[in-house]
């Protein structure tokens, strides 16, 4: 089972006013008819704002997008009206859910409206729509089954691209077109390989020299060949500046060196700017706060009197009876009677244990004091070796050589930059030279605690001296850093113009390749991997072109034959014809073409294509577009169609073919029709046609812009027209009297068509049509209706009768009876209910 509506609501959505308009559908077909600007369109948009919150004629034709500002609120409403639209629909599960929607905010230039959504009065979102109702909507722009007229041409006036994304859609690849996006921006995704090989690889290029020889640097797989081209490449540029290369390699390079040093140095004296890069910070401290911290700690626990003795102590401890000494006993070295006693002997060993300790502890003091004095001075040498070349000239040389601010100024094109180049050279200099003077500062303190230890009491100053030191290097890090910025700025301004004007563009990146041949061969690798998997991604893109291609051109195949089955619904056995949808040749994918047929002959052989926007007339583009909607709304699995004014008003001949073999399709399709139009004989033709399959007739009517749009219903013809002219056949007054009999002479006309038509129907002739007859009198088909009336022998008597009393109505004749007019009216009511059931 499929979607089927079956009630709407909706108020306040543009031509709709504040009174709450509600109508019931069938689940077969629905007419509503309305003139010109009666909300006919507003409806259409409601039924498509409710199911995407939004209408697709503000995409499709304003030329920008605030032309439809406050355009979905009627504009005569008060604000504290709620402007809805609401649905019933009988989903595939067999439960009726209620879907509504309310614009909270209206359109505002370019800002899109803003809806609630609820179902069954619950908050949801838009993805409920399709989830939990199990409508699918479409790709946009054109996502709900509604039809109107700026839709029908769309397709036809859209721009190549806008026309291939609505056949993608039509089709169903946007996910492939999607999935192909993807892999064609993973070349651009993809990272370049980037090293310094392959940008001296890339310089390579800008040596005239090297045209023929660059393919044999490109190509090289092997560390041989590529010294080998690299050699070639070498000798080349020296012959060409009258430079006989030597036999090797490596002298070929140092020659190509010493040239371009050469040549530099006429123009500028570029080597001035390089610098070692500057050394990290390693704390020079080590383990000398703890060796000193021992030394103090053993030099405190020996006084200055045992450490004047201590050779005499070891003098006599080398005496073995004293060194052995267990008992009291005369001392060998005074003689005085046992007073050399074990504790005194214990005593003197424990002066010279104290002694080593401290004479350790001031070894190792001494060596962490040399230590740290040698790391101080390789900090201050590593600081000045990352000095610039050119501050180790003086003034007056670097103006001799032309190393000046201004000349860096004139090469470099850069003036701001030259100038801070400058500060920034005479900031870095300033901190180093801070840096290396404390440093300087630091070491003479230390010369003098490794001269004279004993008397050394600065220990403390020197250790937060040292880490004054790290500050101080931390701040010429940061000098560093700003200088590298500020001569990046123009070093490689200067060193492009100089190797422009000496010609020595390329050279550089020449000999640092030469002189690397493993890192040349490595960046030639990189290259060629990155190249290698570009390479496959384009031929992946274009393997993928091909399927969608293959694809899109099966689903065109089978979208051009269920276009030109409603097309031939609608306009069969026409000598011009829907021929297909098809891309514009094999290899686009953004150009897609209708194009229809021409035959000169009955059999719509030889047949010529064309563009169907060259060839066809307004109505055949209008048919088309039908053809191609109703197409897609099936292929989508559409329950339900809204077609606002499907055909041309002026198409009668393809009008009764709409009416019957297109509505019956769809009917057939299990699709519920609702059908919006201007032209009465449309709706009339539904209404009758249809009655059988339950077919309900609206009307649409604005007779008040305040008030709105109406929708009011239309149920069975003849009962509506009995019941209108009842009045006037009761009436006493003799013009009320003539113009019941006016109405029933119509009413006449109506039961002779309607029975003629289901006789038609009844002999096969689907395409009969109430309309057939209008504009004709009853004397043109009465005898066709007579010939009809075969239950009663009576009732051609009691036709005829009831037409003769209702004649003078019309003519200035005088009024018939009420009786007779009664009579008249009663014979009709009885032969409808007779023959029209």
């Amino acid at each position: 089972m499929k979607h089927r509506i079956r009630q709407i609501d909706l108020q306040g959505f543009r031509g709709f006013g504040a009174s709450l308009q509600s109508f019931t559908l069938p689940e077969s077909v629905v007419a509503l008819w309305g003139g010109n600007s009666q909300g006919k369109t507003s409806l259409a948009e409601a039924i498509e704002f409710l199911l995407t919150g939004h209408i697709a004629r503000r995409e499709l034709l304003a030329s920008a997008k605030d032309e439809f500002s406050r355009a979905l609120r009627n504009a005569h409403i008060p604000d504290s009206v709620a402007v809805f639209v609401e649905a019933h629909f009988v989903c595939p599960d067999g439960v009726c859910r209620r879907l509504r929607r309310t614009l909270t905010t209206d359109y505002d230039g370019s800002t899109d409206c803003v809806s609630k959504l609820e179902i069954d009065g619950a908050g949801c979102s838009e993805s409920d729509v399709e989830a939990r109702l199990g409508l699918r909507l479409l790709h946009p722009p054109l996502r709900a089954p509604v039809l109107a007229q700026h839709t029908l041409s769309y397709v036809f006036t859209a721009s190549p691209t806008e026309r291939a994304a609505y056949f993608r859609a039509v089709l169903d690849t946007q996910d492939l077109e999607d999935f192909r996006a993807s892999v064609s921006m993973l070349p651009a995704e993809l990272p370049a390989p980037s090293c310094a090989g392959i940008k001296h690889l890339s310089a390579l290029g800008n040596i005239a020299e090297l045209a023929t020889v660059l393919k044999a640097i490109r190509n090289a797989k092997t560390k041989q060949t590529i010294e080998r081209a690299l050699a070639t490449a070498i000798q080349t540029i020296l012959d060409s500046i009258g430079v006989t290369a030597k036999a090797s390699f490596i002298e070929r390079i140092e020659q190509l060196d010493a040239e371009l040093t050469g040549r530099r140095a006429q123009a500028f004296p570029i080597e001035l700017f390089s610098r070692k890069p500057l050394a990290p910070w390693t704390d020079p401290i080590g383990g000398l706060a703890d060796a000193l911290t021992i030394y103090r700690r053993e030099k405190a626990a020996i006084s200055s009197e045992s450490q004047r003795l201590v050779a005499l102590f070891e003098s006599a401890l080398a005496i073995p009876t004293i060194h052995a000494c267990s008992e009291p006993t005369d001392c060998p070295l005074c003689g005085t009677a046992s007073t050399l006693t074990p504790e005194r002997v214990a005593f003197l060993k424990e002066q010279l244990t104290a002694n080593e300790a401290y004479q350790a502890a001031e070894k190792a003091a001494l060596e962490a004091l040399r230590a740290t004095n040698a790391q101080l001075l390789t900090l201050s040498t590593a600081a000045l070796a990352a000095l610039p070349r050119f501050t180790t000239v003086t003034a007056a040389d670097r103006r001799t050589r032309g190393f000046t601010v201004r000349r860096a100024e004139a090469l470099s094109g850069h003036a701001e930059g030259s100038r801070r180049w400058a500060a920034a050279s005479r900031a870095l200099w300033r901190t180093t030279k801070r840096y290396c003077d404390h440093i300087a500062a630091l070491r003479v303190g230390i010369e003098a605690a490794i001269n004279g230890i004993a008397a050394w009491d600065t220990d403390t100053d020197l250790l937060n001296g040292v880490a004054d030191a790290a500050d101080r290097f931390a701040q010429l890090e940061t000098a560093t850093a700003s200088y590298t910025a500020a001569v990046d700025t123009i070093s490689g301004a200067i060193m492009a113009a100089v190797d422009q004007s000496v010609q020595t563009t390329g050279w550089e990146e020449l000999i640092a390749l030469a002189r690397d041949p493993a890192a040349a061969l490595q960046a030639l690798n990189k290259l060629r991997e990155h190249q290698q998997t570009v390479k496959a991604l384009e031929k992946a893109l274009r393997e993928i072109d091909v399927a969608i291609g293959k694809v899109a051109d099966e689903k065109f195949s089978d979208l051009s034959v269920q276009v030109l089955a409603w097309w031939e619904r609608l306009r069969p056995g026409e000598p011009t014809f829907f021929s297909g949808v098809q891309r514009r040749g094999t290899k686009t994918r953004r150009t897609v073409d209708v194009k229809v047929a021409l035959s000169a002959k009955e059999d719509r052989s030889d047949i010529k294509l064309r563009d169907a926007v060259a060839v066809f007339s307004q109505s055949q583009l209008h048919c088309l577009g039908l053809s191609l909607f109703l197409a897609r709304a099936i292929d989508g699995g559409a329950g339900f169609v809204v077609l606002d004014d499907p055909v041309l008003t002026s198409d009668d001949d393809f009008r009764p073919n709409f009416a019957s073999s297109v509505i019956e399709a769809l009917l057939d399709a299990g699709v519920q029709v609702v059908v919006i139009t201007q032209d009465h004989k449309s709706w009339k033709d539904i209404g009758h046609r249809w009655e059988h399959r339950g077919a309900a007739q609206f009307q649409i009517v604005r007779e008040n812009p305040v008030a709105g749009s109406e929708i009011r219903g239309q149920g069975d013809a003849l009962a509506t027209m009995l019941a209108q002219a009842r009045p006037f056949i009761n009436s006493q007054d003799s013009e009320q009297r003539k113009e019941g009999a006016t109405r029933l002479r119509r009413i006449i006309e109506r039961f002779c068509k309607e029975l003629i038509v289901k006789s038609r129907h009844a002999n096969g002739d689907a395409m009969a049509s109430i309309t057939d007859y209008d504009g004709k009198a009853y004397g043109d088909f009465s005898a066709q209706a007579l010939a009809l009336l075969t239950l009663d022998p009576s009732h051609r008597g009691k036709l005829n009768a009831a037409y003769g009393y209702v004649t003078p109505g019309p003519h200035d004749d005088t009024p018939p009876s009420t009786a007779q007019l009664k009579v008249a009216a009663g014979d009709l009511n009885r032969l409808k209910k007779d023959y029209l059931p």
